[in-house]
């Protein structure tokens, strides 16, 4: 029996970096799905839902324990501002990544993708291929007692395709401070928004993936494909900027893959965010993924990518060192040929 009603899917610990004086008491909130903006929230009260990750203890205790051992981590390098990454082979890289995968996947914005993505694709497969079922379902729709659960635990399974990435932390030095959101791990690829080829640019195995994960209003980690990209002026593990534009832009990017609320510290005025809301309002409604049928030759393979909003993003401390025209294609390549997988023929399916 779970002892543990509340399952927080964005971590105390994470929150209070943003909290208002940094006191960890309360933040700063805006829900933009009800135009309520909140100058001090309590915090203890945000970013959780009752059990979240199932009705007994066993995945809220083992997130807590990897949480604890980033939290120490995020208070070396936001409190005491030594902005020392681990070594990218020992374990303690290992778990930050893990964690910002876990991150990314844990929320109910995550975990609502997930059920779309399947009922969509299901349609497409039971109209090719059972034109009669899918009629009488056209207007079902498959639900899992738990979509969080069921995306985090699917994320387990891929922690090494986080691998042959490079990390930096990027400083901000502007007179913005950066927001934060109930969704907070940015997936982007600049490569492929320049080449106009964006459908699954942003898949875990995907060439010029970059991903952004703020921290600290001045602080955020960066992943990012080293072949592709260089960071302007980068120390051993820190580049920084003084470009208000720059942390704008990241700032919308919060915005825009949010599920409802942003937050941010005492330095944010409302003013500032109503007008970030108003101004990347039309990215909201964004088509996230799309599933499709593919012919080739005599046999039909089903597709599906995601297409995440993209805003021609151009960070002055981000350098593209290869010619995006070069990957003008249909399919977004992989970072790595060690991601290719045997394909499995003679799949069958029986409805």
């Amino acid at each position: 029996m779970a002892t543990k009603k509340r399952h927080h899917y964005i971590p105390r610990f994470y929150l209070k970096r943003f909290s208002i004086n940094n006191e960890g008491k309360f933040i700063g909130l805006y829900n933009h799905k009800n135009n309520v903006f909140v100058e001090a929230a309590p915090l203890r009260h945000q970013a959780y839902a009752n059990f979240l990750y199932g009705e007994d203890d066993e995945i809220e205790n083992a997130l807590a324990e990897m949480e604890n051992i980033v939290a120490r981590m995020f208070h070396y390098w936001t409190e005491e501002k030594l902005f020392h990454l681990p070594f990218p082979d020992s374990a303690a890289f290992k778990l930050l990544k893990r964690f910002i995968l876990y991150q990314a996947f844990r929320t109910p914005k995550a975990g609502s993708q997930l059920m779309t993505t399947v009922n969509e694709g299901m349609k497409i497969i039971l109209k090719e291929i059972k034109p009669d079922l899918w009629k009488e379902l056209e207007s079902g729709v498959l639900v899992h007692k738990n979509p969080v659960l069921l995306s985090l635990t699917n994320s387990i399974e891929h922690e090494d395709l986080l691998n042959f990435l490079d990390c930096k932390f990027i400083v901000n030095l502007s007179e913005l401070p950066i927001i934060s959101s109930d969704n907070p791990v940015i997936f982007y690829n600049h490569l492929m928004e320049s080449a106009g080829n964006y459908i699954g640019a942003t898949g875990l195995v995907a060439k010029g993936l970059q991903i952004f994960y703020p921290i600290h209003p001045r602080l955020i980690i960066c992943l990012y494909d080293p072949k592709i990209y260089s960071l302007v002026d980068a120390k051993v593990d820190c580049c920084s900027t003084e470009s208000i534009e720059d942390i704008h832009q990241l700032n919308a990017l919060q915005f825009i893959n949010s599920d409802s609320q942003l937050f941010f510290d005492d330095l944010v005025s409302e003013e500032y965010i109503l007008h970030l809301c108003k101004e990347y309002n039309g990215y909201k409604n964004f088509p996230t993924h799309v599933n499709s049928l593919i012919k080739e030759g005599s046999r039909k393979l089903f597709f599906t990518g995601s297409n995440d909003p993209h805003i021609n993003l151009n960070l002055s401390f981000f350098k593209l060192l290869v010619n995006a025209s070069d990957y003008k294609n249909n399919f977004v390549p992989l970072r790595s040929p060690l991601f290719e997988r045997p394909v499995r023929k003679n799949i069958h399916f029986d409805l």
